[in-house]
Parts: structure tokens; C-alpha cells; sequence
């Protein structure tokens, strides 16, 4: 099996939107161009979503312009319905990014609208950005678990997941968007979702707001998925999902997938870079571990390290 993984950094978008204070233009290209540099082989770099509702994402044209079009081809950008679809076209952006909930409650409050009409939307999406040459990916949020109906029938998932393909989806992502996941659910839910998808198409999106985000990256990689979503230093959360913390970080989860045999396009250690930049860009430490800690070569880490540590 090819071990090739594709990762999508979503710092700038899904990071970046439930940050609470305003972050400037500038640092969001910084991001963005520090994570092509990094070579991460696809950025989710902003989203045409309303103002109203993410405010942090209000600067989406003037990022998309700062980085310019010679990133456009390694660039996804999140849109909400037709509208966002025609602002990124109008950007030049050939791959976007819709998100659809598992449950009628998440989504009606994700997106005012039920999960029969998002589904009837994405057709109309999928045809529109085909004839402009632009592939649209997909995303089932609360795919294990929503805040507000509890836990999620793997049936529908497998099901939504199913008809998302059928309606032209180019990747069909599942998504852990609280952070419920567990090794064993990853597995189970994925061999049950390949059955219908082929998982050549699949990726995962995780959450570690409970700590397992890695584990659940690795049970993945183990039975076949190579498409995977993480944020560089570990920032981000849903705004419309309550106590979703950070999604996986993604320079922690790519060292576990190395350690595994994995092909990755990043440089792990320019990505702890990025991370480092992004900290002082914000203000504040992030969640990721290895940006703190260090790549570790092997060699001691210290000549004057403690040593009366259990």
C-alpha cells in the first residue's frame, strides 16, 4: 500500500477562527506562506463565510491576494454555499471545501439549513465548480459525536458519507469536530465508511480536545487512510460546537506517521518553526508538544539536564 500522506494544515481557517482577539492580515499570510514553505503539501488558507459569523475570516480576499496565484494550486478555501463558491472562483481558488453536519441540529446551527437541503446545495456546488475546473471536497462534521444530539448512529454517517460521494464530492473527510474519538471508533467507523467510499478518497479530521487526536490519526494511517487534517501548533476549535478545543497538531501527529513508515512532503522541524512564529504572532503558547520540546535527534538533549527526574 502506498504510504504517500496528504496533509492538509487548516491553521489558517479552522486554527485562526476561534481565536477570540483579531489577528492581522499580515500574520495570517505569514502563516500561510510559512506553511507552503514548510512544505505542507495543502493549506485550507481562508474561508468566504460571513462576516457576521466568523469575523476573523472577514479578510479572505486580501489573504488569497497577499499569497498570491502561484500558491493556488497547494490552496483550499472553506465556502459555506453557491455565493462563497462564486467569491473564491472569482480569487482563483480550485479547491474548496464544504461542510456538512451528521446531525439536523449541528447543522441547522452550523449553517441554517437542514442536512437534506445542505445535500441538495452540494449538487448544485459540485456541478458549478466542476465546469470552472475547481474540486470540491467535503467534510461530515460531528461524524462520532454532536454536542447537542449525543452520540451518532455509524449507519448515518456511512449513509451521508455514501451520498456525499454520489453528489460529486472529490474527497469525502470525516470529522471528529468535539474531540469524542477513540482509536477504536476510527477504526471501526472508517473500515465502515470504505465500504462505500473508496479510501483513496477518505480523510480524517480530529479533534484532541480529550487528548487522543494522534492515537486517532495513527488507528487511521493503520487500516489505509492518507488523507489527514491538522493545525500547526495545535490551534483552532469549531465556534458553533461548545468546548471543542484545538484540531490535532499537525507536526505532532506527522512525526507518530514517520515513525510509522509514512511519506510525508513537510519538514517536521520547519514546521516547529511555523508554530513558533504563530505563538508570537498570537500572543499566547499553543497546545502542540513538539514545537516546545524539539525535534529530537537522538543525542542529549543537555550537558547540564537533571538527572534526579523518576
Amino acid at each position: 500500500m502506498n504510504n504517500r500522506v496528504l496533509w492538509t494544515d487548516v491553521a489558517p481557517r479552522d486554527g485562526l477562527q476561534n481565536v477570540a482577539s483579531s489577528v492581522s492580515t499580515d500574520a495570517k499570510v505569514r502563516l500561510v506562506r510559512g506553511l507552503l514553505d514548510a512544505g505542507v503539501p495543502r493549506v485550507e488558507a481562508t474561508a468566504f463565510v460571513s462576516p457576521q459569523w466568523v469575523p476573523q475570516l472577514a479578510d479572505a480576499g486580501e489573504v488569497l491576494a497577499a499569497v498570491g496565484a502561484g500558491a493556488v494550486d497547494r490552496l483550499r478555501v472553506l465556502i459555506p454555499n453557491l455565493r462563497g463558491l462564486e467569491l473564491a472562483l472569482e480569487h482563483g481558488v480550485r479547491n474548496v471545501l464544504v461542510t456538512i453536519g451528521a446531525t439536523e441540529t449541528f447543522n441547522r446551527r452550523n449553517v441554517n439549513r437542514s442536512v437534506g437541503e445542505s445535500l441538495s446545495d452540494l449538487e448544485r456546488i459540485t456541478v458549478a465548480a466542476r465546469d470552472a475546473g475547481c474540486a470540491v471536497d467535503v467534510a461530515l462534521s460531528v461524524s462520532f459525536g454532536c454536542p447537542f444530539e449525543g452520540r451518532v448512529d455509524p449507519a448515518r454517517v456511512v449513509q451521508l458519507c455514501a451520498e456525499i460521494s454520489e453528489r460529486g464530492a472529490a474527497e469525502v473527510g470525516v470529522a471528529d469536530t468535539i474531540g469524542v474519538a477513540t482509536p477504536h471508533t476510527v477504526d471501526e467507523l472508517c473500515r465502515q465508511v470504505a465500504a462505500t467510499v473508496p479510501i483513496q478518497r477518505m480523510s480524517l479530521h480530529v479533534h484532541d480536545t480529550r487528548g487522543l487526536g494522534v492515537a486517532n490519526v495513527v488507528a487511521a494511517y493503520q487500516i489505509g487512510v492518507r488523507r489527514f487534517d491538522g493545525s500547526v501548533g495545535g490551534v483552532g476549535g469549531c465556534p458553533f460546537a461548545p468546548r471543542s478545543t484545538g484540531n490535532v497538531c499537525s507536526e505532532d501527529a506527522l512525526q507518530a506517521l514517520v515513525s510509522l513508515g509514512a511519506y510525508i512532503d513537510a519538514d517536521v522541524g520547519a514546521l516547529c518553526r511555523v508554530a513558533e512564529a504563530l505563538e508570537r504572532d498570537l500572543g499566547q503558547v499553543l497546545p502542540g508538544k513538539l514545537y516546545r520540546a524539539g525535534v529530537w535527534s537522538g543525542e542529549p538533549i543537555s550537558a547540564t539536564a537533571e538527572t534526579n527526574v523518576g
